[in-house]
Parts: C-alpha cells; sequence; structure tokens
C-alpha cells in the first residue's frame, strides 16, 4: 500500500489513515500519554506525530509505533518540517520579530500569512 493514496489526520492523540479516494479507514493508532492536538508530518514511510510534548514515528503502512521521543518540552510541540511548511515559520518569526519592534503594520501584514496552532492544556 503506497501512502500516496491516503491521507493521515491527527485526532486528540490519535492518528488516523484514511484512504483518499472513498474515505475508508484503514488504521488507527492511539499515541500513549496524549493530550491536545496532535500535529503531523508524513515523509516517505514514516508518519511523524506530535502531541503532548512527545514525538512519535509510525509505519506508514500499518500504524505502528516504532519509535518515541519524550522532549524536554513545556507540553506544546507541533511539527513544522516539510518545505511546503517553511513558509509558515518564516511568517510566524516575522510576525514576532515585527511586534517585538512595535512595526503595528508589518506585523499585521505577517500574521495575515501566518498559521498558528495552538493546544488546550
Amino acid at each position: 500500500m503506497s501512502n500516496r493514496g491516503n491521507l493521515y489526520v491527527g485526532v486528540s492523540g490519535r492518528v488516523v489513515c484514511l484512504r483518499k479516494s472513498d474515505g475508508k479507514e484503514l488504521w488507527r493508532t492511539k499515541l500513549p500519554k496524549h493530550s491536545g492536538i496532535t500535529t503531523i508530518l508524513v515523509e516517505q514511510d514514516i508518519v511523524f506525530a506530535a502531541t503532548s510534548g512527545i514525538v512519535f514515528a509510525l509505519n506508514s503502512r500499518t500504524g505502528d509505533i516504532q519509535w518515541q521521543n519524550n522532549l524536554k518540552a513545556s507540553g506544546r510541540v507541533c511539527i513544522l518540517g516539510h518545505e511546503a511548511q517553511a513558509g509558515v515559520a518564516a511568517a510566524i518569526q516575522a510576525a514576532q520579530a515585527a511586534a517585538a519592534s512595535g512595526a503595528a503594520a508589518a506585523a499585521a501584514a505577517a500574521a495575515a500569512a501566518t498559521v498558528v496552532v495552538t493546544t488546550s492544556t
């Protein structure tokens, strides 16, 4: 099974694999010790998922957890690692820098291009 025809969704500490053509659920994996939003990134045959300060690597075909890393973080982790997401990180940094310098117009323009992921604690 190729992951090109699949959609991977992070839902409250779970990763769900759906077939794009008909929406059929192919697998569902519950991540241990989760809370809040689950962000994901797919590269080749690995689905990376992050929730509650923990990053997981899952097999894209089976959903089996290959490894996990308990980051020393405040409990909020968002994966931004794909080329298509690089602009999002740059926009966030630009908005933060503009806001810090007091440039309200520049901050508003940068924020308009920004996607922000938040979690509840």
